[in-house]
């Protein structure tokens, strides 16, 4: 008995450490705005700047209707730099891509919130790299520019 109890208690300290280190990553969140200054002829675009180290994801929130068309270019000084494309209560992304130059341009297929989710490639992120990336953002009316 005292002997499985010194087995046990190892285990359990280290299971108590892991829990208060808390999740491998962190997410932080932003919704886009765009301003009437950006906005023009059916179409609005906006510019993001943010970098994320490690397990670190940064998501933009996008409001969109139907049919409009989502331009993004993820630009960052880290080729292991991606981001996930995923529309209003998809149970997956609808989009990924990775690179230093990532670009998504697609018709957008319901109302809603689209998430953009900007990460790192899980070798950068076990290695704690560090990111930091602009992304432009072009949202556009049917039938625009």
């Amino acid at each position: 008995m005292a002997k499985t109890i010194w087995f046990i208690l190892p285990l359990l300290l280290l299971t108590l450490v892991a829990a208060l280190a808390g999740p491998r990553n962190e997410q932080r969140s932003e919704r886009v705005l765009f301003s009437d200054a950006e906005s023009s002829g059916g179409v609005r675009a906006t510019q993001v700047k943010s970098s994320i180290r490690g397990y670190q994801t940064m998501e933009y929130l996008i409001e969109a209707k139907t049919g409009q068309s989502l331009d993004l270019n993820l630009h960052s000084n880290n080729r292991a730099s991606g981001f996930r494309v995923t529309a209003p209560a998809a149970p997956r992304p609808m989009h990924s891509a990775r690179g230093q130059s990532a670009r998504f341009k697609g018709t957008l297929p319901r109302d809603g919130t689209y998430r953009v989710e900007i990460f790192l490639k899980d070798t950068a992120a076990e290695n704690g790299e560090r990111a930091a990336f602009s992304l432009n953002i072009r949202l556009s009316n049917p039938g625009g520019p």
